[in-house]
């Protein structure tokens, strides 16, 4: 068995050898009888290892957080003359009142963007 550095010496040779290929992760590890997530693992090993010290990047934040604005549904009938109605492509309506602040707004239509 080899030792773990020999080891990690591999498996680093393997995901340079991946990168050089340009071949899919499925394809590659097929042929080297690997998972693909051995390879996304090893590559991520191999570009923390292949960056100047100092200069080691940081993993991206996978969830911002997020502000709600407050929501009251209405059935069909009840939309008063004085609210603003947003249509949007998929067809659903969201209506607000006109008395609505400007900053609720930009948050009801960020949300909005960002969820469709």
């Amino acid at each position: 068995m080899p030792a773990p550095t020999d080891r990690k010496t591999q498996r680093l040779d393997l995901a340079r050898r991946w990168h050089e290929s340009g071949r899919s992760a499925r394809v590659f590890a097929q042929e080297q009888g690997v998972t693909p997530w051995t390879l996304y693992y090893w590559r991520e090993r191999l570009a923390e290892k292949e960056q100047p010290k100092g200069a080691r990047r940081q993993k991206p934040r996978t969830h911002r957080r997020i502000q709600l604005a407050p929501v009251h549904v209405m059935a069909d009938g009840e939309a008063r003359q004085s609210d603003l109605e947003i249509v949007l492509a998929s067809g659903d309506r969201v209506r607000m009142a006109a008395s609505v602040s400007a900053e609720t707004m930009r948050r009801v239509v960020q949300l909005l963007r960002a969820s469709c």
